[in-house]
């Protein structure tokens, strides 16, 4: 595959060659049976724990107090390790998640092992879409950028969303004006284009603008820790001394919880700041379909 990019009429970016259907399912297959031991098998610190149940408190407060909705059911897209489902499901939610592989849940989170609907994600939803299941909040982490059609996954979705249902987006803020900095700068390389793992490209306009094609309404977009501004001093670039990238990880992880301990709507105000100017390592949108 030619690492070659275009740009989509909404402004992000993929990649031209994309692989075929059979070659992006081989892909991943090889990939979790070679890593399905290691994937997901090391132990997280109590720091790495608390951020997980950060992000998944924020998302819960952003649902409940500033969108304000009211019903409890959400489905997870890609759960993973199942940190973020598993904080709701202790909320006494209607959990449903999907993903390839269950390692991940019955090695972090078996107590909500009942609730993964395991195998092929688009086949999954179409399936939930034909029993007309319908949720109040669905979560895609880190999965957008790794589906051949954005647009048909958004699609999807809005067979799935309950009325003044919110969907939850985090991405990688892949080729934002900060990377172009680092680039002209010569702090990195282009190191965030990596086909066929990423096969698109997204920053919080580019995400935006496909959001709103398909017929959503930005409700809240917000950041999360620019780990980025590591790469411009060279006694912490983790691009040009992969060993550093262990420390980066750890002040991340140490600083947004000491964010989050500040006060949650500071937490939030904080990232919403960072969304307005593009300075985030993800980009994370909450929208709603368009009425």
């Amino acid at each position: 595959m030619k690492n070659e990019l275009i740009q989509t009429k909404d402004g992000y970016y993929s990649i031209k060659n994309l692989p075929t259907e059979l070659e992006l399912e081989e892909h991943y297959s090889e990939k979790y049976y070679q890593n399905e031991s290691t994937q997901y098998n090391h132990k997280y610190t109590k720091d790495e724990l608390i951020f997980f149940n950060n992000t998944a408190e924020v998302a819960y407060n952003i649902y409940k107090n500033i969108i304000k909705i009211q019903n409890n059911s959400l489905l997870e897209v890609g759960a993973g390790e199942g940190f973020f489902a598993n904080f709701f499901h202790k909320k006494n939610w209607d959990i449903t998640t999907l993903d390839y592989s269950d390692f991940g849940i019955k090695k972090h989170n078996k107590e909500i092992l009942n609730t993964l609907i395991k195998g092929d994600i688009f086949k999954s939803l179409d399936t939930l879409i034909k029993k007309e299941t319908k949720y109040s909040f669905i979560n895609l982490s880190n999965v957008l950028e790794h589906v051949l059609d954005p647009e048909e996954l958004l699609n999807k979705f809005k067979l799935l969303l309950s009325s003044n249902a919110i969907l939850r987006i985090s991405v990688p803020n892949d080729y934002s004006s900060f990377q172009q900095f680092l680039l002209d700068k010569n702090y990195t390389s282009n190191t965030w284009l990596c086909p066929p793992e990423h096969l698109h490209y997204f920053t919080f306009v580019s995400l935006s603008k496909l959001l709103i094609s398909v017929g959503y309404e930005i409700e809240l977009s917000m950041g999360e820790f620019p780990i980025e501004l590591y790469l411009s001093n060279s006694t912490s670039n983790y691009a040009h001394d992969k060993l550093k990238g262990k420390n980066a990880h750890k002040s991340r992880i140490e600083v947004d919880n000491f964010l989050f301990n500040e006060g949650i709507e500071k937490y939030i105000n904080f990232y919403k700041a960072c969304a307005d100017i593009g300075l985030s390592r993800q980009v994370v949108i909450y929208a709603k379909l368009r009425k």
